[in-house]
């Protein structure tokens, strides 16, 4: 199951409930640096004026932003939902796809895309896009998961199918924006999220996108049982 599948990214993101459960249990699980916290540090540093949060979920980090930093701020997301929810939040949303931004060019201080790139059908287009709307010393903030996250819980329930590689990583994040941007830093965060009980890893499990299936996999626990959790925050700046 590829995560860049249009039809796949616009029902999983059509309400907002397995979202809010992933992004909920990890916030209570995590053992260590959250990523949105390293994500949120990357952006903060250049204390942007204006930022476009591109992919912005149910709004909640988008919040945080404007709230923290003082910034005007903006965001797009495809799915309709998830510009509802963002815009009751006070932030100005509209449904967009990063490979199509409806904005001019050099809008921007600073672009965020949080775990969106990897759904994106043409990564290197959207990057570029991201790139087109900042100014000439911008920074785009672009966080993604490593092949091997969690690789622990896949283990423990013996997952028969290797997971398709994702089209934005660890792995190829920084050869995908170098295409476009002339400096670009990864910085790596691995953390533990520790399960207390069976019916928590179920329910993560569950939450997921394309492995929703294997829940009832999960055995039960004799005692806390932790996965590592890896991602990565990558900071361009001057677009090319």
């Amino acid at each position: 199951m590829r995560l860049d599948n249009p039809l796949l990214v616009r029902w999983e993101y059509a309400s907002e409930e397995r979202l809010a459960k992933r992004n909920g249990l990890l916030r209570e699980l995590i053992d260590g640096d959250h990523p949105e916290d390293v994500a949120f540090a990357a952006v903060a540093e250049v204390k942007p004026r204006t930022l476009l949060d591109v992919g912005c979920g149910t709004g909640e980090f988008t919040r945080r932003l404007a709230d923290e930093l003082g910034a005007e701020v903006q965001a797009v997301d495809v799915s309709p939902r998830m510009v509802e929810l963002t815009s009751a939040l006070g932030i100005p949303a509209e449904v967009a796809e990063v490979e199509s931004l409806p904005i001019e060019d050099r809008r921007f201080d600073c672009v965020y895309a949080g775990w969106v790139l990897y759904h994106a059908a043409d990564p290197a287009r959207a990057i570029a896009e991201c790139a087109r709307v900042l100014g000439p010393e911008g920074r785009l903030v672009a966080a993604t998961v490593c092949g091997d996250n969690i690789a622990e819980i896949w283990a423990l329930i013996g997952d028969p199918e290797p997971r398709t590689p994702l089209s934005f990583s660890c792995a190829n994040g920084a050869e995908l924006l170098r295409t476009s941007f002339r400096h670009v830093e990864q910085r790596d965060i691995d953390a533990s999220l520790v399960f207390p009980d069976a019916e928590r890893m179920r329910t993560f499990v569950a939450s997921t996108i394309d492995r929703a299936h294997l829940a009832p996999r999960v055995p039960e626990l004799t005692e806390p049982f932790r996965a590592t959790t890896r991602h990565a925050v990558f900071v361009a700046e001057r677009p090319l």
